[in-house]
C-alpha cells in the first residue's frame, strides 16, 4: 500500500484520537487493577525457580599420560521468587505505557499516529513481551541465565524492528519490508529454542511439562503472531486496516485482552494444585 495514501486515510479516519485516548485509559486502568490483585495473591503463595550458570570446568584426570576433561559445571546463580510480582510487572508496564500516552504524551502520540507510527507501543512491548517470553522459557526448562538473557535480547530486537518498520516507512513511498523480515528472524529464534526444550521434555521418561504449559505455549504463540499479522494487514492495506488508526485500535485491544488472559493463565497454571 502506498505510504502517502496511508497518511491521507489517517486524516479522513472515522476513528477519533479522543476515542483512542479513552480506549488507552480504559485498558491502562484495567491492566493496572489486575496487576495489583496479582501482587496481593502472589505474595500469599509460595513459588521459586533456581536459575543456573553452566560455565566449563577443567578437570585433570592424570598427569602421565596427560589426560583431562572439560565439562559443564552447573551452579545456581540465584533463585527467583514471587512469581506474582514478576507477572504483575508484565501488566504494570503495559498499564503505565497506555496511561502515559493518554495523559503525559498524548500530543506527541497523536502527531505520531498522523504519520502512521507509534513508538511508545514498541518501547512498551520491548519490556513486556520479552519478560513474558523469558518466564515461559523457564517453564520448558531453559534455566541457564545467559540463555534467558539472549532470549530476552532477541525478542526485544524483534520488537525494535517493528519500531524501525514504522519509522523507515514514514520516509518511503512504497513499503519497505526489510525491518519486518529481520524482526521475524530475531523473533523466530527464541521459539526454536523453546520448541527444542519442549520436545525434549515430552520425550523424557521421568517427567513432562504440566498441562498448563501446553495451553500457554499455544496461546502465546498465536497471540505473538497476531500482533505481527496486524502489522502486515496495516501495511498491505487489507480491508479496514487501510486505516492505520484501525490497526492502532486493534493493537490496544490485543494489549489488554491478550496480555490479561496470558498473565492469568500463567499465574493460575503455576499455582494450581
Amino acid at each position: 500500500m502506498d505510504n502517502e495514501l496511508r497518511r491521507e486515510l489517517i486524516a479522513k479516519s472515522p476513528i477519533t484520537f479522543e476515542g483512542l485516548k479513552k480506549l488507552n485509559i480504559g485498558a491502562g486502568i484495567f491492566l493496572g487493577f489486575q496487576g495489583i490483585i496479582m501482587i496481593a495473591l502472589g505474595l500469599m503463595l509460595d513459588w521459586k525457580q533456581e536459575l543456573y550458570t553452566f560455565y566449563l570446568k577443567f578437570k585433570i584426570i592424570s598427569l602421565a599420560p596427560p589426560s583431562f576433561q572439560i565439562l559443564p559445571d552447573p551452579q545456581v546463580a540465584f533463585t527467583v521468587t514471587d512469581l506474582g510480582v514478576i507477572l504483575s510487572s508484565f501488566l504494570f508496564i503495559s498499564a503505565f505505557a497506555l496511561l502515559m500516552i493518554a495523559f503525559v504524551k498524548n500530543k506527541s502520540y497523536v502527531e505520531n499516529l498522523k504519520k502512521g507510527m507509534n513508538p511508545y507501543r514498541w518501547y512498551e512491548y520491548f519490556f513486556s513481551s520479552s519478560i513474558m517470553l523469558v518466564i515461559i522459557a523457564t517453564f520448558v526448562g531453559v534455566w541457564d541465565v545467559w540463555s534467558l538473557v539472549m532470549i530476552f535480547v532477541l525478542n526485544a530486537t524483534m520488537i525494535m524492528c517493528g519500531y524501525l518498520m514504522e519509522k523507515i516507512n514514514f520516509f518511503t513511498k512504497k513499503t519497505d519490508w526489510t525491518a519486518y523480515l529481520l524482526g521475524c528472524l530475531a523473533g523466530f529464534t527464541p521459539w526454536v529454542v523453546l520448541a527444542a526444550y519442549f520436545i525434549a521434555a515430552l520425550g523424557s521418561t521421568d517427567t513432562s511439562p504440566p498441562t498448563f504449559v501446553y495451553f500457554i505455549l499455544a496461546f502465546y504463540f498465536i497471540i505473538f503472531n497476531t500482533f505481527s499479522i496486524n502489522m502486515i494487514l496495516q501495511y498491505k492495506g487489507v480491508g479496514k486496516w487501510k486505516d492505520y488508526l484501525y490497526g492502532e485500535r486493534v493493537y490496544i485491544l490485543l494489549s489488554f485482552i491478550a496480555k490479561s488472559l496470558l498473565a492469568w493463565m500463567v499465574f493460575v497454571g503455576v499455582f494450581a494444585p
